[in-house]
């Protein structure tokens, strides 16, 4: 069981470090425990709420991790929940940078004068849309019958 679920165990434990990285990383820049200009703004925003809910998922992928070194038929369910969890995450942003779009090209809203579509990805639109590239490719390695 331990050989089969090998891939599982890397995927849960770089997705799990992954998102809690960047989750961190945009929770302490939106504290204003980091610089400004630590890392671009377009790369990763100072959104507390938002480092929040990235570091949430990177700690479900991580146990994940820890339920497949004990050889728990469970990590694969803490691997699809990470999965769905960075698919709605990701969502919730697309639907968020669609809606940005509309209101500074079709609308003209005001506030939206200086909205690039650089400044409206973000972190939790990037991962999403990786998860959903790696789950398309395992599709098959993620069934809970196995």
């Amino acid at each position: 069981m331990e050989n089969k679920n090998k891939a599982l165990t890397g995927f849960t434990l770089l997705w799990g470090i992954i998102y809690l990285v960047i989750g961190s990383l945009q929770v302490l820049k939106g504290a204003g425990l980091l610089p400004e200009n630590f890392i671009s703004v377009n790369l990763l925003p100072p959104e507390i709420a938002g480092g929040l809910a990235l570091a949430v998922v990177g700690a479900v992928y991580l146990y994940g991790t820890i339920e497949f070194s004990k050889g728990s038929f469970e990590g694969k369910a803490y691997a699809y929940v990470g999965i769905v969890l960075s698919l709605l995450f990701g969502a919730l942003y697309l639907l968020t940078f669609i809606a940005d779009l509309i209101n500074a090209r079709v609308l003209f809203a005001e506030g939206f004068e200086e909205w690039t579509p650089l400044a409206g990805i973000k972190p939790a639109l990037y991962l999403g849309l990786l998860s959903l590239a790696v789950y398309t490719g395992w599709e098959k390695t993620f069934r809970l019958q196995d």
